[in-house]
């Protein structure tokens, strides 16, 4: 019975202490600000400068109006009722 329970204390350390390395190995390659500097430098070479959103961008401000058509799709209501669109979305 003894010998079960030190395995099994043996065996629960090395649990912990395996999860304390991947632990700490995924802090420091997700979370450290040397390796978002390297990400956003890499993502910058790959796809470009990022480019800030108007915020005008989107919605020309008009009403829209039913039943509207959207690539060819009719839609004849508004599927969102209530009087703040973004609970109801």
């Amino acid at each position: 019975m003894n010998t079960v329970l030190i395995i099994l204390g043996i065996l629960g350390l090395g649990a912990i202490v395996i999860a304390a390395y991947v632990f700490t190995v995924a802090a420091r390659t997700y979370v450290s600000a040397e390796e978002s500097a390297r990400r956003e430098e890499a993502n910058g070479k790959l796809r470009g400068p990022r480019v800030e959103r108007s915020p005008t961008d989107r919605r020309s401000g008009k009403p829209v109006e039913f039943p509207l058509t959207v690539n060819g799709v009719v839609i004849p209501k508004d599927r969102r009722h209530l009087p703040d669109r973004r609970q109801a979305a």
